[in-house]
């Protein structure tokens, strides 16, 4: 079978694609290597811009309780904080619970999966004028390929003698239980990154924070010495790490983050979310931005099925949206990700953010984009 649409990978961005295809009437297939549900690292936190979005794919998350969260806070290893309100605001739920009703929803729709599957080749087939997906499963024939493996696809493998080597982060992220604001997202620096806490369903807490790997390596590796060593550096961590029933029985890890900007379109497939370029957690909205390139190639592939563009522009389309729409705002985050590692600079920030608060407002109206 050839299918109109082939995805690869199964996160935020590859189900939000595939049932948004799906309900256009597209037969669809998502190749996964892991399988549902699991943990993943993310703040967990998603912008409003694309709260209407969501609903729509999944309607059954309005039937949940979740937390609207519409302020902001930012502290260092000082005594001085900076709070703001957020004009737009954003919800909490849990990455495992997010992940669970998109693929449940998929499923429901029609949408065929290959879990437990890597895909380790793709390329256009001139006699049958499709993509062919080569698999640890068997091959896949596809009109279109889509990369939505995420930050650390395989497909990257190939290229990395040639890459650039930049620095690399540790991502960790606990769910913890502790009395705090629920319409409120905080970021509590260190020396060497930072940490993020907001509330997701069911009371619960995301604990989440990314720091230069250096640092990690400077303590043999361990977690509870990095957190000792450095986290407690910063006031605000040492009472929360001290107060919080941890509901984990270990951190959820990732190593090997870095904030590479890619291409939207390259070897035949059109990439999205992580895939194609990372914001980094500073400035948050991974997911929404992940939310955003689905709705739009959904709707690209649409015209482009429908014989309204040419593959051709399809691609200039969508590269240009991607470019228009999120290299800025990776770049900024990416600034801001090199500053957070260093508390002097922190402390300095949140000094000039307390005196000019409406540069907070700038900048994070940089880092986000309108609804949808």
């Amino acid at each position: 079978m050839t299918y109109n649409i082939a995805i690869i990978g199964g996160g935020l961005a590859g189900l939000s694609l595939s049932i948004d295809l799906r309900e256009k009437g597209y037969d669809v297939i998502v190749i996964e290597k892991g399988n549902y549900p699991r943990h993943k690292v993310c703040g967990e936190y998603i912008s409003m811009e694309s709260h209407s979005y969501v609903q729509a794919i999944c309607p059954a998350l309005s039937g949940l309780d979740l937390p609207v969260i519409n302020k902001f806070g930012l502290s260092s290893t000082g005594k001085n904080q900076f709070n703001t309100a957020l004009d737009l605001g954003g919800f909490g739920i849990s990455r495992y619970l997010l992940e669970k009703m998109l693929f449940d929803k998929a499923c429901s729709v029609g949408v065929i999966f290959m879990t437990d599957t890597k895909a380790t080749n793709v390329f256009f087939e001139p006699d049958t004028g499709a993509c062919k997906i080569e698999t640890t499963h068997g091959d896949v024939c596809a009109l279109l390929a889509c990369n939505a493996s995420g930050r650390k696809s395989n497909f990257e493998t190939k290229e990395k003698a040639n890459r650039p080597v930049g620095t690399n982060y540790v991502g960790v992220k606990y769910h913890i239980k502790i009395t705090r604001d629920p319409t409120l997202i905080e970021i509590h620096n260190f020396p060497g990154g930072y940490c993020g806490i907001s509330n997701i369903e069911d009371s619960k807490s995301c604990l989440c924070y990314i720091v230069n790997s250096k640092q990690l390596n400077s303590v043999q590796n361990s977690i509870p010495e990095l957190e000792k060593q450095f986290l407690y550096k910063n006031n605000n961590l040492r009472i929360l790490f001290n107060e919080a029933e941890f509901l984990f029985k270990k951190p959820v890890i990732i190593s090997g983050i870095n904030f590479r900007i890619k291409e939207p379109y390259k070897g035949d497939l059109f990439s999205l979310g992580d895939a194609v370029g990372s914001i980094a957690p500073i400035t948050g909205n991974g997911m929404s931005n992940a939310l955003r390139s689905a709705s739009t190639l959904a709707q690209m592939a649409d015209n482009y099925f429908s014989k309204q563009v040419t593959y051709r522009q399809l691609i200039d389309n969508y590269t240009h949206f991607w470019n228009k729409e999120f290299s800025k705002r990776i770049k900024i985050s990416r600034d801001f990700q090199k500053l957070s590692e260093y508390p002097l600079l922190t402390n300095l920030s949140i000094g000039i953010l307390n005196t000019f608060p409406y540069l907070a407002k700038s900048i994070i109206r940089q880092t986000h984009g309108e609804r949808f």
